[in-house]
């Protein structure tokens, strides 16, 4: 009898489902392809914010141009000229051909500024005061520092003296096709810089925005607070240039709470000897390393002389050359003497 042939069943042993493995998992997973995945998104992803930071601060950062520095120390020294010069445009040298009439000049308490238009934005140039070495000896005893809105600490003379160049220097900027929204460049000398920083901040805070602000010698304006505030919206638009053994630049004491501005430009002698860049503030490879203010009155010829350039009151022509005496700047309860020698 035959018997029918046996059916033998393959029994096929199941394979384990396969693990998946979670790239944040890795550590736990040997997989290499897992951990190749990781990486590669690690890297996507720093690739995707470089690219992102570059096109937020390229189009609003400007790099230090020293052709351009050497036209606004010219152009900060002509802030130092009569208001006819200025205003007829023929102050010498200093009267920059690429600047468009008109040009507005506004009176402060003890100083002056001119706004005008250049390079296609409108320019706001501050001037300083003549009196160097009063200045200099009255911020080292006098320091007064006052609150100013959220932006931290300033000193109490520079915010009063751009206080009352406020609503003219506004009203030139609007009467100048340059209202709020529009871009502006700043420039000053000796005190005109410390002034001129103030007015960056608050101009900003008013919707302009600033394409760029050099300042000359300029004395430390605030406190830390308000220098952090400063760095933060002006990062790369910004740039302090110090000369030498210019004593301006080490006033008021940094040991009574004031403290500079960041991204210093150092020149240790004549423009083509070269420069050196500080990007933090009192860094003594720049003008920190000369910082015995007695020592350094001995030098305020460098105070006068930045890019080469008359950058006071030298060198004014037209009408009148130099404005007349104005009265004395205060400084809290003291007031610095910016008679005209």
């Amino acid at each position: 009898m035959d018997s029918a042939p046996l059916e033998t069943e393959l029994v096929v042993p199941e394979r384990p489902p396969r693990r998946r493995c979670r790239c944040f998992q890795c550590p736990p997973c040997n997989s290499c392809r897992c951990r190749v995945a990781l990486a590669a998104g690690l890297l996507l992803f720093c690739a995707l914010v470089g690219l992102i930071t570059a096109w937020v601060i390229r189009p609003n950062s400007v790099e230090y141009s020293e052709d351009t520095a050497v036209r606004l120390a010219q152009l900060a020294g002509a802030a130092y000229c009569s208001r006819a010069a200025l205003e007829a445009w023929t102050c010498g040298s200093k009267c920059l051909t690429s600047v468009s009439k008109p040009v507005k000049v506004c009176q402060g308490e003890t100083t002056q500024a001119f706004v005008a238009r250049w390079e296609g934005d409108a320019l706001i140039s501050f001037e300083g005061t003549k009196s160097y070495l009063s200045m200099v000896q009255d911020l080292r005893i006098w320091k007064n520092l006052t609150d100013w809105k959220s932006h931290g600490k300033v000193h109490e003379g520079f915010l009063i003296e751009w206080e009352s160049l406020r609503r003219c220097v506004k009203d030139a900027l609007t009467s100048l096709s340059s209202p709020a929204g529009s871009h502006i460049k700043v420039t000053g000398h000796s005190l005109g810089g410390a002034v001129g920083v103030i007015a960056m901040v608050d101009l900003v805070s008013e919707g302009w925005l600033v394409r760029e602000g050099y300042t000359f010698g300029m004395p430390r304006p605030g406190d830390a607070a308000f220098a952090r505030t400063f760095d933060g919206m002006f990062f790369r638009r910004f740039y302090r240039v110090t000369h030498h053994m210019d004593p301006v630049p080490h006033v008021p004491p940094e040991e009574m709470g004031f403290q500079h501005l960041a991204s210093e430009v150092f020149y240790d002698a004549d423009v083509k000897r070269g420069f050196v860049r500080c990007p933090r503030a009192e860094d003594e490879r720049c003008a920190g390393k000369y910082w015995d203010v007695p020592h350094d009155l001995l030098h305020i010829s460098d105070h006068k002389d930045y890019m080469d350039q008359d950058t006071g009151s030298e060198g004014c022509e037209g009408a009148e050359k130099t404005r007349p005496t104005r009265p004395r700047l205060r400084v809290g309860s003291k007031a610095i003497n910016s008679k005209r020698r």
